[in-house]
């Protein structure tokens, strides 16, 4: 194992942390996209999106900043295999499984997203499932420009209402 390696597994992942790397990613993506390097800008977008989603879900179990976030995962598939049974996890890299999970669990708590928050979220989730997967990562780039520019709609529209996710 690397030095980096081992340095970053002795560091457990918070929700503060998540949050910390959902903003790099966010602004890396943007600034790789912008440089003509639209592929590579998707795939960190993407990859914002998941964490985004991730951590709000897991917010709506009260995980705070301090909180380790892998210990919340198991939980999160259990709890997703009795009330949304069909909807794969996929090693927890599913952006419609956070999705379903979110608005799942929020009906369930009794505080369903508001309907216009809502179908915007579903559309833009959709969407972005439909432009960006964990997979890329092993692709050669064959997104367009506009399927670029919708990953990126749909990451900045995420990144904007993150905290209306789960509050």
């Amino acid at each position: 194992m690397s030095m980096f390696r081992t340095k970053l597994a002795a560091e457990p992942e918070t929700a503060q942390e998540f949050e910390a790397a959902a903003e790099s990613r966010y602004w890396e993506g943007v600034e790789l996209a912008s440089a003509g390097r639209g592929y590579a800008g998707a795939c960190l977008l993407g990859y914002t999106a998941e964490i985004l989603l991730k951590l709000a879900a897991l917010r709506l179990d009260g995980l705070s900043p301090a909180t380790l976030v892998k210990q919340r995962l198991p939980p999160a598939r259990v709890w997703m295999k009795k009330h949304a049974p069909g909807v794969d996890a996929e090693s927890y890299h599913n952006l419609l499984f956070w999705m379903v999970l979110i608005r799942e669990k929020r009906a369930w708590q009794g505080r369903p997203l508001e309907a216009q928050l809502d179908a915007m979220f579903t559309q833009r989730v959709r969407r972005l499932s439909g432009n960006w997967w964990v997979e890329m990562r092993y692709r050669q780039s064959r997104l367009l420009d506009r399927e670029i520019h919708c990953v990126y709609d749909d990451v900045s529209w995420m990144r904007d209402r993150y905290i209306e996710l789960w509050r």
